[in-house]
């Protein structure tokens, strides 16, 4: 069975202080009240979500929930991990990072010279409780901010897809900011500056503990969902000048070397074929990036020799190194003219 993370307890708390039996709310999915804090399967946090919404009666509920006051004790190491961030850049960088562990959701930072969108990013199909899940999001990446930095930060939008809902005048009324509808994406749009801002919970030491923690965790809810994702991760970790042997994948993973095989074999995934993805994934951007030579990225990924890179990223791209990186350059968008640099000299963002 394929499982989640248990539910944020911050959510728990506040199904709970809005009146909601959660004993009650478990039993009508077919969960124990114990149940609501382990991890659950897709279809069991499905069950839960439906009730939960249709007990609730109010479509404007997640506002309510996403930005009630936090109650840090309940963190898990997610939270944690992100309230000993320095500032708030750095806090929402782990919270994009570390998010699979407490949320269905996938987080993207997307960042411009004034502006940095918080992309929110559900998969699979919409639910009855859809928008009030990405209102709980929004307002709690807004929540977290205003309670660590001890600043009233205001964003500059939220960027929603479909439909205005009926409640839609809420948004203003408690972002603090306008709310654009049937847009590309789901996204709350911060000021860049607002990045910079210290948390007062900052420690680096403790910090550094609860990071390795998540990674810990990351790796083995990785394990569970994507054996293949979690080999690319630890490779991209691993791959700098020394090739990595399925042994040390199996380290990184916390996993003895026969479980790693089994697993691979069980998906018909094999070592060699992950291997040769990462190194041709960071071969391509090395070489966009066109600060270091091919005899340095023939090292970096741990070929013997160049001449062993040149013939197998000409195998797996039917192209040179050089012809491709020739080929990127003179794709790449030419340089505006110095008239049209003076008109454009203020970059302009794209909506979120």
């Amino acid at each position: 069975m394929t499982t989640t993370s248990a539910l944020p307890f911050n959510m728990l708390d506040g199904i709970r202080k809005s009146g909601i039996d959660l004993a009650v709310l478990a039993r009508k999915a077919g969960l124990s009240l114990n149940d609501l804090r382990t991890p659950l399967s897709a279809e069991q946090a499905d069950r839960f979500f439906v009730v939960a919404y249709e007990q609730a009666a109010d479509p404007s509920i997640g506002l309510a929930l996403g930005l009630q006051p936090m109650r840090p004790e309940l963190f898990g190491v997610v939270g944690f991990s992100a309230m000993t961030s320095g500032n708030f850049g750095a806090a929402l960088a782990r919270i994009a990072r570390y998010n699979a562990l407490v949320s269905a959701c996938e987080l993207d930072i997307v960042l411009t010279a004034d502006e940095a969108a918080v992309r929110v990013r559900y998969d699979g199909p919409d639910r009855p409780y859809s928008r009030c899940r990405m209102d709980i999001q929004m307002g709690t990446l807004l929540n977290f901010g205003r309670l660590f930095t001890e600043q009233q930060i205001v964003p500059l939008r939220l960027s929603l897809k479909g439909d205005a809902p009926p409640y839609h005048a809420r948004y203003a009324e408690m972002f603090g900011c306008p709310a654009l509808f049937d847009q590309a994406h789901d996204a709350i749009v911060f000021r860049r500056s607002d990045l910079a801002l210290p948390l007062v919970s900052a420690n680096p030491a403790v910090s550094a503990l609860f990071e390795d923690a998540a990674e810990r965790d990351l790796v083995t809810h990785h394990m569970r969902h994507d054996t293949a994702h979690a080999v690319r991760d630890a490779l991209r970790q691993l791959l700098h000048g020394d090739l990595p042997s399925i042994e040390q994948v199996a380290g990184a993973l916390c996993v003895s070397e026969r479980t790693l095989q089994r697993r691979l074999a069980r998906e018909g995934l094999q070592f060699s074929a992950l291997l040769d993805e990462v190194r041709l994934e960071m071969a391509r951007r090395y070489l966009a990036a066109g600060r270091a030579s091919l005899t340095e990225i023939a090292y970096l990924l741990g070929f013997v020799d160049p001449n062993s890179f040149f013939r197998s990223f000409k195998r797996w791209t039917g192209k040179t190194p050089a012809d491709w990186r020739q080929h990127q350059d003179e794709s790449a968008p030419k340089p505006k003219t110095r008239a049209s640099s003076r008109r454009q000299s203020r970059p302009v963002a794209a909506a979120p």
